[in-house]
């Protein structure tokens, strides 16, 4: 078993880079251990998919999260340390966080591919929007689409819409979440709502 919950660690000279210094740094209210919780929901629900592209992800990215071996991993934030591997979980793998704002990656993972989004808050970028068509194809075109978002953030209330739009089927899961740290009730970001669409 592989991924941060393997009865057993890798040896050192296996383990490769830390996966803290790949994570970069934690926003305050994503410091907690709770916080964690949304990336460890969204890897099981990503367990079956080969390719899995993650937009957002600094601080705490999906990638030390995954059990399973897929075959790319993607993940798409500006405030994340560039890093490039070829294995992940002992596994061979395409494995890239990439240091940009989603409108300036060109993105067309192969298929099927798992699609996440946590902690749903685009920005726009120059003159594209937050939610690009770029974006919704992307959510239309997830064998699995993972969205997890802030109730009380008005950026993503006026987002969830146009990602929901895009799929035609219901989600599989559909949970309220209140996650009990101080950090995060400060921050007014403790009620959450966690989606999955596709096959969990």
């Amino acid at each position: 078993m592989a991924g941060p919950y393997a009865s057993a660690g890798p040896k050192a000279s296996e383990a490769g880079p830390d996966p803290d210094a790949l994570a970069g740094t934690r926003l305050p209210h994503l410091a907690g251990p709770a916080a964690a919780l949304r990336q460890v929901l969204a890897a099981h629900a990503v367990r079956h998919c080969p390719h899995i592209v993650e937009i957002g992800g600094a601080g705490l990215p999906i990638t030390g999260f995954l059990t399973h071996t897929p075959d790319s991993v993607t993940v798409i934030d500006p405030k994340i340390p560039v890093h490039e591997a070829d294995s992940l979980n002992g596994a061979p793998c395409h494995l890239r966080h990439v240091a940009a704002k989603l409108q300036e990656v060109a993105l067309a993972p192969p298929g099927p591919y798992a699609l996440v989004l946590l902690g749903l808050s685009l920005k726009p970028f120059g003159r594209r929007g937050a939610v690009s068509p770029e974006l919704l194809a992307l959510a239309a075109g997830a064998t699995v689409l993972v969205i997890d978002y802030a109730l009380e953030l008005e950026r993503a209330q006026g987002q969830i819409g146009a990602l929901t739009a895009t799929r035609t089927d219901a989600p599989v899961i559909d949970l309220s979440l209140t996650i009990h740290d101080e950090a995060l009730r400060a921050a007014g970001f403790d009620r959450r709502r966690f989606l999955v669409y596709g096959t969990a």
